[in-house]
């Protein structure tokens, strides 16, 4: 994409494939030391299940910007395949970013206010802040913001981006 170097988006969601890589990579050792003490030594984790939840939460989140930023979330174009004016179809498009954008912005605002809500509170096992679960959601949000910022600007300046 032209304009990953231009406003540096590309850089930055590099670093993030490898922290989503790195997670999934600390996910299966979590599991498979689970399943060692477990069934071999039968001293089962008390804190296994609750680390590889919150770590997949978090990579359910991150995941989602990284798909976003290169265009692989499913779109659904069935009204846009029938309109034929190329200018209304740059509209119906930055219609659907104005809406994603908005819904970014408040599942952000209404996140926080729930990882503010649940800061205090501790995870069972780990004895964590609950927060930090919680705290995928709005990260998830803000890093998804910017591409569609992108996307915006590049269907007013009528480039081809992913939908």
């Amino acid at each position: 994409m032209n304009g990953e170097k231009k406003n540096g988006l590309g850089k930055g969601f590099r670093l993030i494939d490898r922290v989503l890589a790195s997670m999934v990579i600390l996910v299966l050792a979590e599991v498979l030391m689970e399943v060692f003490f477990r069934y071999l030594l039968h001293k089962p984790l008390s804190w296994g299940g609750e680390l590889s939840q919150t770590i997949l939460v978090w990579i359910t989140f991150i995941g989602a910007a990284a798909a976003l930023f290169r265009g692989e979330h499913m779109t659904i174009d069935l009204l846009l395949h029938r309109v034929k004016s190329g200018a209304a179809k740059r509209v119906l498009r930055l219609i659907a970013l104005a809406a994603i954008a908005v819904f970014l912005i408040i599942g952000f605002k209404a996140g926080w206010t729930v990882v503010e809500r649940t800061w205090k509170m501790r995870t069972t096992a780990m004895q964590i802040p609950a927060g930090i679960l919680y705290l995928a959601f709005p990260t998830g949000c803000l890093l998804m913001l910017p591409v569609v910022f992108r996307d915006i600007l590049a269907a007013l300046k009528k480039e081809d981006r992913p939908c």
